[in-house]
C-alpha cells in the first residue's frame, strides 16, 4: 500500500460519516510506517473520537497521530 492509497482510504470513511462529512480534516500517512497523522478542528470530542476509530480501522495495526482540536460552534 502506498502513502497516497492509505490517505484516500481514511479520507474515505471519514468523508462517508455524517458526522465528519463537515469537519476540517487533514490526512497524512506514511504507509511503511503503517501510520496515519489527522489534524484540524471538530466541533466534540464525539467527533474526534469518531475520527480517530475510523482512521484506525482502515488497515490493521495503524497507528493514529492525533493532532484534532476540539472547538465548539461559537
Amino acid at each position: 500500500m502506498r502513502d497516497a492509497d492509505l490517505e484516500n482510504a481514511v479520507r474515505v470513511k471519514l468523508e462517508n460519516d455524517p458526522q465528519l462529512k463537515s469537519a476540517d480534516l487533514s490526512v497524512n500517512a506514511d504507509a511503511v510506517r503503517n501510520e496515519v497523522t489527522l489534524s484540524g478542528t471538530v466541533r466534540t470530542h464525539a467527533a474526534r473520537k469518531k475520527a480517530i476509530e475510523l482512521a484506525k480501522s482502515t488497515n490493521p495495526g495503524v497507528a493514529v497521530n492525533d493532532k484534532i482540536d476540539v472547538k465548539p460552534a461559537a
